[in-house]
């Protein structure tokens, strides 16, 4: 990612529309995974500048972020009490079976060896845990946003689910997200994606550096009614893909280290 990215999304994490309203949906899919137990132990794998883990904590749960960037999180720190762990998500530092949940938002889609991840993801995940993943949806969706964050590839939801399967994981449920804005977004993908081609990595900005103030509250709410609708139902399309999926109390197939 380029290192300016990790200012950017420390300065609009609160409080831009996109922000926000995932942050909603998260917790319309997922209500489990921000309603542990007092004490119980959570890991966001890749946790970036933290705002996450705030949400992991709340009602008295425990937290552990890691991210392979020291920039990244030295933003954390300054943001959350959370434990602040630098390492891998593809050689997590961890032993076997210790959190009760794990969260890893768009993340897997930078990660180089993304079945490896997955498969350290499950290794850490305690029987009976639960993960919940996000990544950018769909190909043609990618633009210079995804180059400006270090984005290497895109997934499906089925195709998310069938990683998680490989690693002995059960799927408990999957949707899209950002249902309504997927054309606009394409097209601004699109617009910026031609433009951007010719510049160096280096030099290409993500989307999170738009503010369109005067659409921010038509856009948050978009989102909002999304997140009333994953609570109750799956959404068929949109430019983000959620998997949860359940590590079994017997007979897991994950691999170990």
């Amino acid at each position: 990612m380029n290192p300016r990215e990790y200012e950017i999304m420390f300065a609009r994490e609160d409080a831009y529309w996109w922000y926000r309203g995932m942050r909603l949906i998260t917790h319309a899919f997922a209500p489990g995974l921000f309603s542990r137990a007092v004490g119980s132990w959570a890991l966001d794998a890749g946790c970036g500048t933290g705002r996450n883990l705030v949400e992991l904590m709340v009602g008295g749960g425990r937290a552990v972020g890691v991210d392979v960037s020291l920039r990244a999180l030295g933003f954390a720190r300054a943001r959350s009490i959370a434990c602040l762990v630098c390492g891998s998500v593809e050689a997590l530092p961890f032993r076997h079976d210790v959190f009760e949940g794990v969260l890893s938002r768009d993340v897997l889609y930078m990660v180089p060896d993304e079945k490896s991840a997955v498969r350290e993801i499950a290794r850490v995940l305690a029987p009976g845990g639960t993960i919940v993943l996000s990544s950018p949806a769909f190909r043609a969706l990618a633009g210079a946003h995804d180059r400006a964050v270090g984005g290497l590839r895109r997934y499906t939801a089925p195709g998310l689910e069938f990683l998680f399967k490989g690693a002995g994981l059960r799927i408990t449920r999957s949707t899209y997200a950002n249902f309504f804005l997927a054309g606009p977004i394409w097209v601004l993908r699109k617009a910026t994606g031609t433009l951007s081609r010719r510049r160096p990595s280096g030099d290409v900005s993500s989307d999170f550096g738009l503010a369109p103030a005067p659409f921010e509250g038509i856009l948050f709410s978009l989102l909002s009614l999304e997140a009333r609708i994953v609570a109750r139902m799956r959404l068929p399309f949109g430019v983000s893909a959620f998997v949860a999926a359940a590590k079994p109390d017997q007979g897991t197939s994950v691999a170990r280290k």
